[in-house]
């Protein structure tokens, strides 16, 4: 069995668009101002009505998701069983982005001010509570995410057509990365609703080009599957 391996290399990102990108994450171009009301406080969007509380929690490969649950994906990979994740990729993702909500009214409701900061295993033996939000309570129809950097890094146990990968993946966003699910969110008045966000890593990871350790930030972003908890 042949072994790539490379050093790893920190990659890093100027931010200086980032307002932009929030904006577009919202409400496309015309977003910036639904923006400033949000960069000026949630209480904002609450005022005088009732609220509920939104979380978010990404997995690397979430057991209790399957690729049957990501609209318009039947098998762009294929994937091995992750009932057993003896039998995966180990390594570490980090990532760097922005997410949303949006109202079945087409309004986009920004989580946190500031960049968010994943840190995931790749198996999915831990998860990430990456947002924990006050949120205007009614329906949410969709969940938008915006990766502004990956990285990751494979230990052990990717296997690509008898070639075994390790070291850093690469997967080249440029500017960024957006992915868009659909929601049947209802925010209850005083009531806490929690979102999973699973990257399938042991599915996109199939794609890996063993001569470049590259992968098509596409297929990664195909394989995101988010259901309600």
């Amino acid at each position: 069995m042949q072994t790539m391996n490379q050093t790893h290399v920190p990659r890093h990102r100027d931010h200086s668009r980032h307002f932009r990108q929030a904006a577009d994450l919202l409400n496309g171009p015309r977003g910036a101002l639904a923006l400033l009301v949000v960069l000026a406080g949630c209480g904002n969007l609450t005022a005088g009505g009732a609220t509920g509380e939104a979380v978010v929690i990404v997995s690397g490969d979430a057991a209790e998701t399957t690729l049957s649950s990501v609209p318009g994906v039947a098998s762009l990979v294929t994937s091995p069983s992750r009932s057993d994740h003896d039998d995966s990729p180990e390594g570490q993702l980090e990532a760097e982005l922005r997410i949303a909500l949006v109202k079945e009214n087409g309004v986009g409701v920004l989580l946190g001010q500031d960049v968010i900061e994943v840190r995931v295993d790749l198996e999915g033996i831990e998860e990430d509570e990456v947002a924990n939000q006050v949120l205007e309570a009614g329906l949410y129809t969709e969940l938008r995410l915006l990766f502004l950097q990956i990285e990751v890094q494979v230990d052990e146990g990717l296997v690509i057509n008898g070639v075994e990968v390790t070291g850093p993946i690469d997967i080249d966003i440029e500017d960024s990365l957006a992915v868009s699910r659909p929601l049947d969110l209802e925010i209850l008045p005083g009531e806490r609703s929690t979102l999973l966000v699973d990257l399938n890593s042991a599915s996109w990871l199939q794609a890996v080009d063993p001569a470049t350790s590259t992968v098509d930030p596409q297929v990664f972003a195909d394989l995101i599957a988010v259901s309600i908890r």
